[in-house]
Formats: C-alpha cells, sequence, structure tokens
C-alpha cells in the first residue's frame, strides 16, 4: 500500500508537472500522468533530467525519504 494516499486534496499539492524530467518530452502530459509518489511508476520512456520530489508539499507532509518515484514507484 502507498504511503501516500490517492486523495483529491493530495493530487492538488503535486508538483510533478513542474519536474524537468516530467517536462522533458510530452508522454506524461498527453497519458495525463503525475503524482507517483501515490500512483506508482511511469509507463513512459523520460530521461533524467533532475527531481524536485523534495520541493513538494507531500514530501515534507508524509516524511519521504527517496525521491524519483516516476522512476521508482510510489512511496511505501
Amino acid at each position: 500500500m502507498a504511503k501516500v494516499p490517492d486523495t483529491k486534496e493530495n493530487m492538488m499539492k503535486c508538483v510533478c508537472p513542474k519536474c524537468p524530467t516530467w517536462m522533458a518530452n510530452d508522454c506524461p502530459k498527453s497519458k495525463m500522468e503525475g503524482f507517483y509518489c501515490a500512483k506508482g511508476k511511469t509507463t513512459c520512456d523520460l530521461p533524467d533530467k533532475g527531481c524536485i520530489c523534495g520541493t513538494c508539499p507531500l514530501w515534507e507532509e508524509y516524511s519521504l525519504s527517496k525521491g524519483y518515484f516516476c522512476f521508482n514507484g510510489a512511496a511505501e
């Protein structure tokens, strides 16, 4: 079970669409992906352009310790 609840309130706090890795191509936007800390890893072939998970309000709220949820899957 994911550590971050998949709720509308949490999704609204998500910073994934501002991430340089997410913005590297159109795939995540066209597939309406994001909120990886709750939903799991991407299905897109994304280049590693950096991680901003540590700047997300959910990072502090749920005491997350890792990043790159887009590549590594949901927080546990």
